[in-house]
């Protein structure tokens, strides 16, 4: 689909994985940062459904919005889409490109489609039109917990492609995502597979289990808290375990904790968008009981 803004004469269309080079160069204008081939192919390409949309002047690229299609956790298991390196060069902000590209995605979506996720920051912040009472917003709190003392080590670490071993343990309800083995092989497998591991715990009986991925700076390595499988009893245990073992762990809550070992990093704030009318009764149920993890942003997934 190509369209024309009357004002700048932009084009607007899906980007093709030639366009790479174009995507790469204005992502590091926009976020000082790299992006390889590899991770844009294999989370705007991987699948049927997911797509990157851009605004061209000329033949060069000035603003993007990604669209990852993901599967709500449901009795029908609905697709719905979450948002992702949504950016414009910085000489075209404020004139309106963004908001014309995001009106098109909106219209180029699946009829079906009804949800869309969105991670908002400084300079991600459009809500694609959707007003505040078609919104959820919620935000989470993001932790380094230190360990004054090391205890006694009582959890296994496994090689990420050790996951088909457990294969019997994921079987989540809480999550808002449907994640069932083929979710966490995609997502934990199929790209840099060599920066997670499983970290295992048991007690009473219950076995419980983390998607670590190693962080590594000048200081030493952090151990971040990507995604949780098995026993939700025991999960609480667990992590309180694994900060006394490793003394350095990052992981989020939904609520802030005033504890002497613990850090506030960051507050992760996420938007959830119906992009037609709903029943606000059931606007208000979709989260009952339901849970995000750090693993279902791109937030902590090595890009450079």
């Amino acid at each position: 689909m190509n369209s024309k803004s009357e004002n700048l004469e932009l084009i607007f269309r899906k980007l093709k994985i030639s366009d790479y080079y174009k995507f790469k160069k204005l992502f590091y204008l926009c976020f000082k940062k790299n992006i390889s081939y590899k991770f844009y192919k294999w989370r705007y390409f991987g699948d049927k459904f997911s797509f990157c949309y851009g605004a061209f002047h000329s033949s060069k690229l000035i603003a993007n919005v990604g669209m990852k299609s993901i599967t709500l956790n449901n009795t029908i298991n609905d697709k719905i889409f979450s948002r992702h390196s949504s950016m414009v060069l910085k000489k075209y902000r404020g004139r309106g490109v963004f908001s014309k590209l995001l009106e098109i995605v909106k219209k180029d979506l699946n009829k079906n489609i009804k949800i869309v996720l969105m991670w908002p920051n400084k300079n991600n912040f459009a809500n694609f039109g959707i007003s505040k009472k078609r919104t959820i917003k919620k935000k989470y709190f993001l932790y380094k917990a230190f360990s004054r003392k090391k205890n006694p080590k009582k959890t296994f670490d496994y090689n990420i492609k050790k996951l088909n071993k457990f294969k019997n343990f994921i079987q989540k309800k809480d999550s808002f995502l449907f994640k069932n083995f083929d979710y966490f092989k995609r997502r934990y497998l199929s790209y840099n597979h060599t920066e997670y591991l499983i970290n295992k715990f048991d007690l009473k009986k219950s076995s419980s289990f983390f998607i670590l991925k190693k962080n590594k700076n000048k200081f030493g390595t952090n151990l971040v808290v990507l995604d949780h499988f098995g026993s939700d009893q025991i999960e609480t245990n667990h992590l309180s375990q694994l900060i006394s073992e490793e003394r350095k762990v990052i992981f989020w809550s939904k609520k802030k904790i005033n504890r002497n070992n613990y850090s506030l990093i960051n507050q992760i704030n996420l938007n959830i968008g119906f992009i037609k009318k709903t029943n606000l009764r059931k606007k208000d149920l979709i989260l009952i009981n339901k849970k995000f993890m750090p693993g279902d942003t791109d937030s902590f997934i090595t890009i450079k």
